[in-house]
């Protein structure tokens, strides 16, 4: 089997991805298809290459364009919103120049300014919608843009008709309601396509993790940069302190403490020497180290990763499938009822009433409602996000957090503090400010956290000496200095016991310990600890009197993991997890309910993004950031709490417009198809209530401003 992967543009809603489905699925060879209209993205699954070409084609027969890579689908993206913009604006103005002389000035001059006008905002800026749906109708597809252009056309073509006194039964010209559904339908269409672009995903900020360079040792002994793409299983490579791994291996020779954070989660950095496995990614924070790599560059763990992600965005979920489905009925559905209102008034008053129902029935039916219903609620909803320090990149999952009854979280730098801090020590204020000021040396988490706090600027000019996975040494004049842990001083015979004494008790708190040597006479020793982050667990609190469960999903030691849990009252954790195990887990739960998965790491990013909606923070990896739906620009967990509330109020918001959009076609399409007697609906009132429903929709809409973040509403 073959996987093909496509970078698409010009998709303008959902109807363009399952179109795309629709055609692509019947080709031979092709196994499976997910197009995703969120991320510009297909993923395709072929017997044999031969398909791949029929595909490409098929895709731009349909009038889509399939690009190189991310950079040309961002700069495609931001070129297509300026064209829409100006289409929008346009059409705007073209439909209001329209109605003032339809409404206010008479005359053949008047109606020839309609004719025009209205054929460059129908036909001009709504462009889009007649390629679409005429590529639509070859491949045997209706979507919106079908109904869309046959509402347009048929106001227009009537309008037509009057003017050149084919049809003179009343006289009126309907040209403005042509122009009219064109501007409604841009309107949605820009906001909905500027949330999307606000939303491009984390592809983006890939190639800020790739790792350019590597060093590889030839037969000869002599090293070579080439480009890390290249780099092939048994190369030998050469990793000095400071750098990242290229590929997945096995340590040859040297020693080294390495921070391998971005894929497990842990901290504190691990110690590689002759005989361990490494994973590309992992960077050196002391020591050289020389690795065998057992695969490929492009096939390393690193590389999994991103392949995670891409497809986790392709995942649709069973609400978007069944939407679309019932879209693509309703247009069909329309079509046929205006068909049928042709029909029956032809037969039963002549060709212009039935021209005039059928018309008014296409008009009042074409869902400007409907398609501003979730883009305006959503703008109204990241503009209330943004106010509360909160981005909302993945709008559309707004509705998925809305109805999630489990919260998954990482640990470390999610719900505990992603660095250490001094906990407690034995240590005089002397000793102490010297331990702080050799630890100035070192860029070691241990070396951090008592720098942190410190205002000490005295600097020493002493030799540090860094012992790879023990400690350092410092030598000044006579003295000889250690600051090591425990293992290190039981290799030495140096007697800790008072100090581990003291330590000891508070090793459930503060589990991580060094020892403060001089001359071999222990000075005292300093415990840290991972502290909680502030209101983790009153945020836990509400989300459990919400009756949403939450479980620790963690790369971090099972007894940090457990520290925390039971400081949090959660009784469901995991520890010592990979990516994938996190992605397995979490794609496992999901096929029972919706999950929501807060995570901060690069490691966390296909769990991220597989999630029914995923909350990531300003401070995290870059990865993290692009595939998180929720960002929290203010380091506050109660945050968490109030997208909730955000969701919530949204979804009402959404469905109390889609409410109004199906009250107003049961209500009026019957009207427009001359069925109720006592109340006549000419196209021109029908393009009138059209509006009036619009309007409707965005004053419900505005209603999300006035929500607010702060404590009492937190604590209900």
């Amino acid at each position: 089997m073959i996987e093909l992967k496509l970078k698409i543009a010009k998709m303008t809603c959902v109807n363009c991805s399952n179109a795309i489905e629709k055609v692509c699925s019947k080709i031979d060879g092709v196994e499976d298809v997910s197009v995703s209209y969120v991320n510009s993205s297909g993923v395709f699954l072929l017997k044999d290459d031969k398909s791949i070409e029929k595909i490409k084609e098929k895709i731009t027969t349909l009038g889509f364009e399939i690009l190189e890579d991310d950079q040309n689908l961002k700069l495609h993206k931001t070129q297509e919103l300026k064209k829409l913009q100006n289409n929008l604006l346009l059409s705007i103005a073209l439909s209001i120049i329209v109605m003032y002389f339809e409404m206010f000035v008479q005359g053949q001059i008047s109606n020839l300014i309609q004719l025009v006008l209205s054929f460059v905002g129908i036909f001009y800026c709504g462009k889009s919608f007649f390629a679409h749906a005429i590529k639509g109708l070859f491949c045997k597809n209706l979507d919106m843009n079908t109904l869309v252009s046959l509402g347009a056309l048929v106001s227009f073509v009537y309008s037509l008709l009057v003017y050149f006194d084919v049809f003179n039964k009343d006289g009126y010209l309907y040209f403005s309601s042509g122009s009219m559904i064109i501007s409604f339908i841009l309107l949605g269409k820009y906001l909905e396509e500027k949330a999307k672009l606000k939303s491009l995903a984390y592809h983006d900020q890939l190639k800020n993790i790739d790792i350019k360079y590597a060093n590889v040792i030839c037969d000869d002994g002599s090293i070579k940069e080439i480009s890390s793409s290249f780099v092939k299983k048994d190369d030998v490579i050469l990793v000095k302190e400071g750098e990242s791994v290229v590929a997945d291996g096995v340590v040859l020779g040297g020693k080294a403490e390495v921070d391998v954070s971005f894929l497990t989660g842990e901290f504190l950095p691990l110690l590689k020497q002759e005989g361990d496995e490494i994973l590309a990614g992992s960077v050196l924070i002391n020591g050289n180290l020389k690795i065998k790599a057992s695969k490929k560059s492009i096939e390393s763990s690193l590389e999994q990763i991103k392949d995670l992600v891409f497809k986790a965005g392709n995942i649709k979920t069973p609400l978007a499938n069944l939407a679309n489905i019932i879209s693509a009925y309703f247009v069909g559905f329309i079509i046929l009822l205006a068909m049928g209102v042709f029909c029956f008034w032809y037969f039963k008053e002549g060709l212009n009433l039935a021209f005039l129902h059928a018309c008014a029935t296409l008009l009042i039916s074409c869902p400007c409602a409907l398609g501003l219903a979730t883009p305006i609620a959503i703008v109204s909803a990241l503009s209330n996000g943004a106010r509360n320090f909160i981005l909302i990149k993945n709008p559309a999952v707004l509705e998925n957090l809305s109805d999630i009854k489990l919260a998954i979280f990482d640990k470390t730098g999610t719900l505990s503090e992603d660095e250490l801090s001094v906990y407690e020590h034995d240590l005089n204020k002397e000793d102490f400010k010297k331990l702080v000021q050799i630890e100035k040396f070192s860029s070691h988490p241990i070396a951090k956290a008592l720098i942190k706090n410190s205002d000490i600027k005295e600097d020493l000019s002493g030799k540090i000496e860094v012992m790879v996975g023990s400690g350092i040494i410092y030598k000044d004049k006579n003295d000889e200095y250690f600051i090591v842990n425990e293992s290190f001083c039981n290799q030495l015979n140096i007697n800790i016991a008072k100090s581990k004494k003291f330590l000891d008790q508070f090793k459930q708190t503060a589990p991580t310990t060094i020892y403060f040597i001089k001359n071999k006479v222990c000075l005292g020793g300093v415990c840290f600890k991972n502290e909680l982050k502030p209101q983790a667990k009153k945020l836990i609190q509400n989300l459990t009197n919400k009756n949403i469960k939450s479980i620790i999903l963690s790369g971090d030691n099972q007894e940090s993991v457990a520290k925390i849990a039971k400081n949090l009252n959660i009784t469901e954790f995991y520890a010592a997890l990979k990516p994938e195990e996190k992605f397995e887990f979490i794609k496992a739960k999901m096929h029972k309910e919706k999950v929501l998965f807060v995570g901060d790491g690069i490691n966390d990013a296909p769990a991220l993004n597989l999630a029914s909606a995923s909350i990531s923070f300003s401070k995290a990896s870059d990865l993290a950031k692009k595939s998180g739906d929720f960002i929290l620009i203010k380091d506050d967990l109660m945050l968490i709490d109030y997208c909730f509330t955000l969701a919530k109020k949204t979804k009402r918001i959404i469905k109390l417009n889609l409410f109004w959009a199906f009250v107003y076609n049961s209500l009026c399409i019957p009207i427009a198809a001359g069925f109720v007697p006592w109340v006549s609906l000419s196209p021109h009132l029908a393009a009138l209530a059209m509006s009036c429903s619009s309007i409707a929709v965005v004053l419900n809409s505005l209603r999300l401003r006035s929500l607010k973040y702060h404590n009492s509403l937190i604590a209900r």
